[in-house]
Protein backbone atom coordinates (compact mmCIF):
# COMPACT_ATOMS: atom_id res chain seq x y z
CA UNK A 1 0.00 0.00 0.00
CA UNK A 2 3.21 2.23 0.87
CA UNK A 3 4.50 1.71 -2.62
CA UNK A 4 1.07 2.58 -4.75
CA UNK A 5 0.51 6.16 -2.44
CA UNK A 6 4.57 7.10 -3.32
CA UNK A 7 3.88 5.67 -7.18
CA UNK A 8 1.60 8.07 -9.32
CA UNK A 9 1.91 5.69 -12.46
CA UNK A 10 0.40 3.05 -9.93
CA UNK A 11 -2.33 5.30 -8.26
CA UNK A 12 -3.27 6.02 -11.89
CA UNK A 13 -3.62 2.17 -12.65
CA UNK A 14 -5.70 1.67 -9.69
CA UNK A 15 -7.91 3.93 -10.38
CA UNK A 16 -8.71 3.30 -14.17
CA UNK A 17 -8.18 -0.75 -13.27
CA UNK A 18 -11.47 -0.25 -10.38
CA UNK A 19 -13.48 2.26 -12.56
CA UNK A 20 -13.46 -0.26 -15.48
CA UNK A 21 -14.70 -2.84 -13.51
CA UNK A 22 -17.56 -0.72 -11.39
CA UNK A 23 -20.17 -2.49 -14.18
CA UNK A 24 -18.83 -5.89 -13.46
CA UNK A 25 -18.58 -5.27 -9.86
CA UNK A 26 -22.26 -3.98 -10.01
CA UNK A 27 -23.78 -6.56 -11.76
CA UNK A 28 -22.05 -9.28 -8.96
CA UNK A 29 -23.68 -7.41 -6.27
CA UNK A 30 -27.02 -7.58 -7.82
CA UNK A 31 -26.91 -10.99 -8.45
CA UNK A 32 -25.94 -11.68 -4.70
CA UNK A 33 -28.75 -9.32 -3.69
CA UNK A 34 -30.91 -12.35 -5.13
CA UNK A 35 -32.56 -9.59 -7.54
CA UNK A 36 -34.10 -11.35 -10.87
CA UNK A 37 -32.44 -10.82 -14.20
CA UNK A 38 -34.07 -8.88 -17.20
CA UNK A 39 -33.02 -7.44 -20.52
CA UNK A 40 -33.90 -3.50 -18.87
CA UNK A 41 -32.82 -4.08 -15.42
CA UNK A 42 -29.57 -5.34 -16.54
CA UNK A 43 -28.95 -2.47 -18.91
CA UNK A 44 -30.02 0.05 -16.59
CA UNK A 45 -27.60 -1.41 -14.32
CA UNK A 46 -24.64 -1.14 -16.71
CA UNK A 47 -25.77 2.16 -17.84
CA UNK A 48 -25.69 3.67 -14.31
CA UNK A 49 -22.77 1.56 -13.05
CA UNK A 50 -20.38 2.86 -16.34
CA UNK A 51 -21.37 6.46 -15.91
CA UNK A 52 -20.60 5.83 -11.78
CA UNK A 53 -17.13 4.42 -12.89
CA UNK A 54 -16.39 7.24 -15.27
CA UNK A 55 -17.69 9.95 -12.68
CA UNK A 56 -15.50 8.37 -10.28
CA UNK A 57 -12.27 7.86 -12.50
CA UNK A 58 -12.38 11.62 -13.93
CA UNK A 59 -12.75 12.94 -10.19
CA UNK A 60 -10.11 10.43 -9.21
CA UNK A 61 -7.46 11.33 -12.33
CA UNK A 62 -8.32 14.93 -11.41
CA UNK A 63 -7.38 14.47 -7.63
CA UNK A 64 -4.58 13.24 -8.49
CA UNK A 65 -3.19 15.73 -10.89
CA UNK A 66 -4.22 18.73 -8.84
CA UNK A 67 -1.08 19.23 -7.36
CA UNK A 68 0.92 19.02 -10.83
CA UNK A 69 -1.61 21.79 -11.73
CA UNK A 70 -0.93 23.69 -8.65
CA UNK A 71 3.16 23.95 -9.62
CA UNK A 72 1.96 24.41 -13.15
CA UNK A 73 -0.11 27.57 -12.07
CA UNK A 74 3.04 28.53 -9.86
CA UNK A 75 5.80 28.07 -12.01
CA UNK A 76 4.01 30.66 -14.54
CA UNK A 77 3.14 33.28 -12.10
CA UNK A 78 6.76 32.81 -10.22
CA UNK A 79 8.46 36.39 -11.57
CA UNK A 80 5.11 38.45 -10.16
CA UNK A 81 4.58 35.99 -7.41
CA UNK A 82 6.61 34.27 -5.18
CA UNK A 83 3.76 31.77 -3.91
CA UNK A 84 6.05 28.33 -5.19
CA UNK A 85 8.01 29.02 -2.75
CA UNK A 86 5.77 28.51 0.24
CA UNK A 87 3.92 25.60 -2.27
CA UNK A 88 4.66 22.33 -0.50
CA UNK A 89 4.02 18.72 -1.34
CA UNK A 90 0.88 17.76 -1.29
CA UNK A 91 1.91 13.62 -2.01
CA UNK A 92 4.30 11.50 -1.56
CA UNK A 93 5.03 10.51 -5.45
CA UNK A 94 6.44 11.77 -8.29
CA UNK A 95 4.44 14.63 -8.31
CA UNK A 96 5.29 15.75 -4.95
CA UNK A 97 9.18 15.08 -5.48
CA UNK A 98 9.21 17.38 -8.06
CA UNK A 99 7.04 20.25 -6.44
CA UNK A 100 9.96 20.16 -3.73
CA UNK A 101 12.75 19.50 -6.23
CA UNK A 102 11.51 23.06 -7.77
CA UNK A 103 10.89 25.20 -4.80
CA UNK A 104 14.01 23.87 -3.65
CA UNK A 105 15.94 24.99 -6.65
CA UNK A 106 14.12 28.36 -6.96
CA UNK A 107 14.89 29.32 -2.97
CA UNK A 108 18.30 28.57 -4.06
CA UNK A 109 17.64 30.64 -6.98
CA UNK A 110 16.67 33.74 -4.81
CA UNK A 111 19.20 33.15 -2.47
CA UNK A 112 21.73 33.40 -5.33
CA UNK A 113 20.14 36.22 -7.06
CA UNK A 114 20.05 38.30 -3.55
CA UNK A 115 23.56 37.80 -3.28
CA UNK A 116 24.77 38.67 -6.24
CA UNK A 117 22.22 41.91 -6.13
CA UNK A 118 24.12 42.92 -2.65
CA UNK A 119 27.29 42.76 -4.28
CA UNK A 120 26.77 44.35 -6.80
CA UNK A 121 25.26 47.27 -4.83
CA UNK A 122 27.26 47.12 -1.94
CA UNK A 123 30.65 48.08 -2.09
CA UNK A 124 32.82 45.34 -0.69
CA UNK A 125 35.64 46.85 1.29
CA UNK A 126 33.22 49.39 3.99
CA UNK A 127 29.88 47.65 3.58
CA UNK A 128 28.11 50.65 2.42
CA UNK A 129 26.35 51.15 -0.80
CA UNK A 130 28.24 51.90 -3.80
CA UNK A 131 27.51 54.56 -6.47
CA UNK A 132 25.17 52.15 -8.55
CA UNK A 133 23.21 51.51 -5.43
CA UNK A 134 22.74 55.28 -4.60
CA UNK A 135 21.60 56.30 -8.35
CA UNK A 136 18.63 53.48 -7.60
CA UNK A 137 17.98 54.51 -3.80
CA UNK A 138 18.05 58.22 -4.25
CA UNK A 139 14.26 58.16 -6.44
CA UNK A 140 12.94 56.10 -3.82
CA UNK A 141 14.04 58.37 -0.90
CA UNK A 142 12.83 61.20 -2.72
CA UNK A 143 9.70 59.96 -3.58
CA UNK A 144 8.87 58.87 0.14
CA UNK A 145 9.93 62.74 0.83
CA UNK A 146 8.08 64.57 -1.40
CA UNK A 147 4.87 63.15 0.43
CA UNK A 148 5.09 64.64 3.45
CA UNK A 149 7.42 67.55 1.73
CA UNK A 150 10.37 66.58 3.67
CA UNK A 151 13.44 68.50 3.22
CA UNK A 152 16.46 65.73 2.11
CA UNK A 153 19.91 66.88 2.05
CA UNK A 154 23.33 65.14 0.80
CA UNK A 155 27.11 64.83 2.56
CA UNK A 156 29.33 64.64 0.20
CA UNK A 157 33.04 64.27 1.30
CA UNK A 158 36.72 62.62 0.62
CA UNK A 159 39.50 62.15 3.11
CA UNK A 160 41.98 64.58 2.49
CA UNK A 161 45.48 63.53 1.28
CA UNK A 162 44.28 60.04 1.09
CA UNK A 163 47.17 58.72 -2.12
CA UNK A 164 50.07 60.69 0.62
CA UNK A 165 48.47 57.44 2.82
CA UNK A 166 48.57 54.84 0.32
CA UNK A 167 52.04 56.10 -0.92
CA UNK A 168 54.10 56.08 2.51
CA UNK A 169 51.90 53.09 4.38
CA UNK A 170 51.30 51.21 1.62
CA UNK A 171 47.38 49.65 0.36
CA UNK A 172 46.86 47.60 3.28
CA UNK A 173 46.89 50.64 5.51
CA UNK A 174 44.81 52.53 3.08
CA UNK A 175 42.26 49.91 3.07
CA UNK A 176 42.14 49.89 6.91
CA UNK A 177 41.34 53.50 6.82
CA UNK A 178 38.52 53.15 4.28
CA UNK A 179 36.71 50.10 6.36
CA UNK A 180 37.55 52.31 9.27
CA UNK A 181 35.76 55.24 7.69
CA UNK A 182 32.89 52.81 6.73
CA UNK A 183 32.25 52.25 10.51
CA UNK A 184 32.38 55.82 11.67
CA UNK A 185 29.86 56.75 9.11
CA UNK A 186 27.80 53.75 9.78
CA UNK A 187 27.47 54.89 13.38
CA UNK A 188 26.40 58.23 12.30
CA UNK A 189 23.54 56.82 10.27
CA UNK A 190 19.61 56.94 11.27
CA UNK A 191 18.20 53.43 10.29
CA UNK A 192 16.48 55.41 7.04
CA UNK A 193 19.36 57.45 5.99
CA UNK A 194 21.41 55.56 3.03
CA UNK A 195 25.35 55.97 2.80
CA UNK A 196 27.39 54.87 -0.33
CA UNK A 197 31.41 54.70 -1.12
CA UNK A 198 31.34 56.58 -4.22
CA UNK A 199 34.61 55.21 -5.23
CA UNK A 200 38.07 55.92 -4.17
CA UNK A 201 38.21 57.99 -0.89
CA UNK A 202 34.90 59.71 -1.77
CA UNK A 203 31.55 59.36 0.54
CA UNK A 204 28.15 60.51 0.28
CA UNK A 205 25.44 60.33 2.57
CA UNK A 206 21.47 60.84 1.95
CA UNK A 207 19.42 61.87 4.93
CA UNK A 208 16.10 62.35 4.70
CA UNK A 209 14.13 64.50 6.61
CA UNK A 210 17.02 66.83 7.32
CA UNK A 211 17.56 70.30 6.05
CA UNK A 212 20.68 72.17 5.35
CA UNK A 213 21.13 73.17 8.94
CA UNK A 214 20.34 69.93 10.43
CA UNK A 215 22.65 68.01 7.49
CA UNK A 216 25.47 70.72 8.55
CA UNK A 217 25.31 69.35 12.13
CA UNK A 218 25.84 65.91 11.03
CA UNK A 219 28.23 66.31 8.96
CA UNK A 220 30.16 68.60 12.23
CA UNK A 221 29.63 65.57 14.10
CA UNK A 222 31.11 62.94 11.66
CA UNK A 223 34.22 65.47 10.46
CA UNK A 224 34.61 64.96 14.31
CA UNK A 225 34.47 61.17 13.96
CA UNK A 226 36.80 61.09 10.93
CA UNK A 227 39.38 63.02 12.70
CA UNK A 228 39.43 61.05 15.80
CA UNK A 229 39.90 57.44 13.94
CA UNK A 230 43.47 55.77 14.77
CA UNK A 231 44.15 53.31 12.63
CA UNK A 232 48.05 51.78 13.04
CA UNK A 233 50.61 52.49 11.88
CA UNK A 234 48.98 56.60 11.09
CA UNK A 235 49.23 58.73 13.60
CA UNK A 236 46.75 60.24 15.13
CA UNK A 237 44.74 63.02 13.74
CA UNK A 238 46.63 61.97 10.63
CA UNK A 239 42.69 61.02 9.11
CA UNK A 240 40.55 63.77 7.94
CA UNK A 241 38.22 64.57 5.59
CA UNK A 242 36.42 67.74 3.81
CA UNK A 243 32.79 68.32 3.51
CA UNK A 244 30.31 69.52 1.74
CA UNK A 245 27.02 69.51 2.23
CA UNK A 246 23.54 70.62 -0.30
CA UNK A 247 19.91 70.35 0.52
CA UNK A 248 17.78 69.22 -2.80
CA UNK A 249 15.68 71.53 -4.38
CA UNK A 250 12.32 70.19 -4.94
CA UNK A 251 12.71 69.31 -8.49
CA UNK A 252 16.69 68.92 -8.75
CA UNK A 253 17.71 65.25 -9.86
CA UNK A 254 20.65 63.63 -8.25
CA UNK A 255 23.10 64.85 -10.62
CA UNK A 256 22.72 68.42 -10.16
CA UNK A 257 22.53 67.95 -6.12
CA UNK A 258 25.52 66.01 -6.29
CA UNK A 259 27.30 68.65 -8.71
CA UNK A 260 26.69 71.54 -5.61
CA UNK A 261 27.73 69.27 -2.83
CA UNK A 262 30.79 68.50 -4.80
CA UNK A 263 31.62 72.66 -5.25
CA UNK A 264 30.77 72.83 -2.23
CA UNK A 265 33.37 70.02 -0.89
CA UNK A 266 36.29 71.52 -3.21
CA UNK A 267 35.19 74.67 -1.65
CA UNK A 268 36.49 73.06 1.74
CA UNK A 269 39.59 72.07 0.15
CA UNK A 270 40.29 75.20 -0.98
CA UNK A 271 39.88 76.86 2.84
CA UNK A 272 42.54 74.20 4.39
CA UNK A 273 40.81 71.03 4.09
CA UNK A 274 38.95 69.30 7.44
CA UNK A 275 36.29 71.51 7.25
CA UNK A 276 32.30 71.67 6.39
CA UNK A 277 31.61 73.89 3.80
CA UNK A 278 27.40 74.25 2.62
CA UNK A 279 26.71 74.73 -0.79
CA UNK A 280 25.15 78.18 -2.99
CA UNK A 281 21.39 77.90 -1.84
Amino acid sequence: MTKIKSSFVAKTFLVCFVSVHVPLIALVAYLSMGFQLSTLSVFLLILVATLVGTSLCLFAIWRLIRPLNLLADAMKRYPEDKGILKLYPKSPDEIGTVTDIARATLLQVETLTKQLKHQATTDFLTGLGNRRALMEQMPIIRAKAARPEEAVSLILFDLDHFKRINDEYGHDAGDNVLMAIGEAVKDHLRPYDYAARMGGEEFCIVLPGADLAAAETVAERLRHAVESRVVEPLPKGRITGSFGVAQARPTERLQELLLRADAALYTAKDQGRNIVVRAQP
